[in-house]
C-alpha cells in the first residue's frame, strides 16, 4: 500500500497500550460522525463532549447571542480553572457582577449563525450518512433545515441532547453543555487527561452550577471546527469605541453576534472584512440599509482563486480601504455617528451607525505549542497528531463528505483494522509536502485526498478485516458541478473534469492553491 524508500523503515506505527477509550471534543457534524463510527465499528467506550446545551456545532442556531467579545483578542489559553478537582461552584444573579444569562451564554458560546443563513452547496451534498432533507427542500437549505438534519443525525445514534445509551448497562455518552478547558498528555499512564467544566440551571433555587472534574482517556479526536472563538484585530482606538452603546446595544460588534437584517434598517453600516461571512451578510442586509460601506484589505487567497465568483457584494456596497484609527470618542451613550474613521488613504468616514466586524475565527487546538490553530500543521494526511497518534484532528474541510472516510480511518486505526506507516515515513512525507489537499475551493486536491482515503480504508480492510466504504454516488459530482456552474461560474469545474480525475495517477494530482488565513 505505501511505497516505502529503502531508507525509511519499514514498520507500521504502534501503541504503547490498547485504545480502550476515546473521547470525541465537539458535536457538530464531524464530532458527531466520529463518535457514531467509532460506536459502531469499534470495542472502545466513547465519550462526547460538547459545550452547547444540544448537538449540530455551528448549525445549532439560537436567537441568543455570544457574549461580549474582547475588544481586541485576548488568549484563548487565559483560562481559571480551581487548584484542586473535583471541584462545584454555585452562581446567583450578579454574582461577580455578572448576570446569570451573561454567563450561561459565555459558557456554552451560541454559534455564529444567522436567521436566514442558507447554505452554499446543494443539499445532495451536505448530507450526513443514512440521513437526507425532505424531498421538498430547496438545494440552497436554510441553516434550520441543516440543524434538522444534524439533529436527526445525533438521534438516529442515541447522541442527541438527553438520549439514553443505544446498548444497556453502559456509560453516557454525551455530556452537553460541557467545555473541554483544558487537554494534557499524562506520561506515567500514557493517556491523554481533560479538564471539563459543566453548567446547569437550576430552577429550584434560580441558580447556575458549574462542576469541574477530569476524565482520563486512550485517544481523543478534537472536532471543534473552524469557527470557536471570535477574531477582533488590534486596530488602533478599537478598545475605546467597542465600549459605545445606542439604544441600549453595542454600536460594534463581531459578525458572530448577527441575527436578523431587520435589526439595521435604515442605518449606514460599516462592514470590516471581505470574506464569506461580510459578502453573505452585505447582501442580506443590501436591501434595507440606508447606506452600506465595506472595508476590505487585499485578500491574497481570494485573489489566488478568483474568489470574486463567491465572495460578490451587493450593488449598493461602497468599498473603502482599510481601517488606520478610530478617532477617540467624547462619550459612549449617543452611538458612533459623530466619530471618526480614517482610512489608509487618508480619507475620513462619519455619519456611521453600526459596525459589523467580519475579521473572521480563530481555531483552538487545545495545543497550540504542537498543533497551530491556524495552519494546523504536523498532523498526517488522516488527520493523526505525528508525534502521537493517539490525539486526532477532524481537519477534513468537507465533514459533510470527507467525515465519513476521516471518521473510519480514526476507528480503525484505534482498534487495530488499520495501520499508520511510520512515524518516521509520515514525518518524512509530511516535510516533502507529499500529501497536500488544500482548502475548500481546490476542488480537485480535495478530491485526491477523498479517493486516498477510500483505498487506504478498502486495501487495510481487505487485508485486516472490517468493512469496506463506497465513494460518494456519481450523481453527487454532477449536481455540484451542475450548481457551480449556475451559482457561481459557468464552466469552473465540471462533470467531464471530475471523470477525467478519476483516472490520474498520483504524480499528475493538481497541487492546491495558498492556505486559507
Amino acid at each position: 500500500m505505501f511505497h516505502l524508500p529503502w531508507a525509511i523503515p519499514l514498520n507500521w506505527t504502534t501503541f504503547p497500550h490498547p485504545i480502550s477509550s476515546v473521547a470525541v471534543i465537539g458535536a457538530g457534524p464531524a464530532g458527531l460522525q466520529a463518535t457514531a463510527t467509532l460506536l459502531s465499528l469499534t470495542n472502545v467506550s466513547v465519550r462526547l463532549f460538547e459545550r452547547a446545551p444540544a448537538p449540530g456545532g455551528n448549525w445549532f442556531y439560537t436567537d441568543e447571542k455570544p457574549a461580549r467579545e474582547a475588544y481586541p483578542d485576548r488568549p484563548l489559553d487565559a483560562v481559571d480553572l480551581p487548584e484542586n478537582l473535583p471541584a462545584t461552584y454555585f452562581y446567583g444573579e450578579g454574582d461577580d457582577g455578572i448576570s446569570l444569562d451573561e454567563r450561561w451564554r459565555a459558557h456554552w458560546h451560541p454559534r455564529p449563525v444567522w436567521n436566514d443563513m442558507h447554505l452554499n452547496a446543494p443539499t445532495l451534498i451536505t448530507e450526513l450518512p443514512g440521513v437526507k432533507y425532505p424531498a421538498n427542500t430547496p438545494w440552497a437549505a436554510s441553516v434550520h433545515a441543516v440543524q434538522r438534519l444534524v439533529r436527526a443525525y445525533a438521534s438516529m445514534h442515541s447522541l442527541n441532547a438527553n438520549d439514553e445509551p443505544s446498548t444497556p448497562n453502559v456509560a453516557p455518552v454525551t455530556s452537553y453543555s460541557t467545555r473541554v478547558e483544558r487537554l494534557r498528555k499524562c506520561n506515567a499512564t500514557a493517556t491523554w487527561v481533560l479538564t471539563l467544566r459543566r453548567m446547569q440551571h437550576l430552577p429550584e433555587s434560580g441558580r447556575l452550577r458549574v462542576d469541574f472534574w477530569e476524565e482520563h482517556f486512550d485517544a481523543v479526536v478534537v472536532a471543534t471546527g473552524h469557527f470557536p472563538e471570535p477574531h477582533v484585530p488590534a486596530i488602533a482606538g478599537i478598545e475605546d469605541w467597542s465600549k459605545t452603546q445606542s439604544g441600549g446595544h453595542w454600536s460594534m460588534t463581531h459578525v458572530q453576534s448577527f441575527r436578523r437584517a431587520e435589526d439595521y434598517a435604515g442605518k449606514t453600516v460599516l462592514i470590516v472584512g471581505a470574506s464569506v461571512s461580510a459578502t453573505e451578510i452585505a447582501r442580506y442586509i443590501g436591501p434595507v440599509v440606508r447606506q452600506l460601506i465595506v472595508s476590505a484589505r487585499p485578500n491574497p487567497f481570494r485573489d489566488a482563486y478568483g474568489l470574486d465568483i463567491v465572495l460578490r457584494w451587493p450593488d449598493n456596497a461602497e468599498i473603502a480601504p482599510e481601517i488606520e484609527e478610530f478617532e477617540p470618542l467624547e462619550r459612549y451613550d449617543a452611538g458612533i455617528a459623530a466619530g471618526r474613521i480614517r482610512l489608509l488613504n487618508g480619507t475620513v468616514l462619519q455619519g456611521v451607525d453600526e459596525i459589523i466586524l467580519a475579521t473572521g475565527y480563530r481555531r483552538n487546538t487545545f495545543l497550540p505549542d504542537l498543533v497551530n490553530p491556524a495552519t494546523m500543521d504536523n498532523l498526517h494526511w488522516t488527520g493523526h497528531y505525528i508525534h502521537d497518534p493517539t490525539l486526532a484532528y477532524a481537519h477534513a474541510v468537507r465533514p459533510w463528505t470527507h467525515g465519513r472516510y476521516q471518521s473510519a480511518g480514526f476507528a480503525k486505526v484505534w482498534a487495530g483494522s488499520a495501520r499508520l506507516p511510520s512515524r518516521a515515513r509520515m514525518w518524512a512525507d509530511y516535510r516533502a509536502k507529499k500529501y497536500e489537499f488544500g482548502d475548500v475551493p481546490d476542488i480537485f486536491p480535495q478530491e485526491a485526498m477523498l479517493r486516498q482515503f477510500i483505498a487506504w480504508l478498502n486495501s487495510e480492510s481487505l487485508e485486516l478485516g472490517g468493512p469496506f466504504v463506497e465513494p460518494l454516488p456519481i450523481e453527487a459530482r454532477e449536481v455540484y458541478a451542475y450548481w457551480a456552474t449556475s451559482t457561481w461560474k459557468k464552466d469552473w469545474f465540471d462533470h467531464d473534469n471530475y471523470t477525467r480525475f478519476d483516472r490520474l495517477p498520483a504524480s499528475e494530482w493538481p497541487k492546491p492553491g495558498p492556505p486559507f488565513q
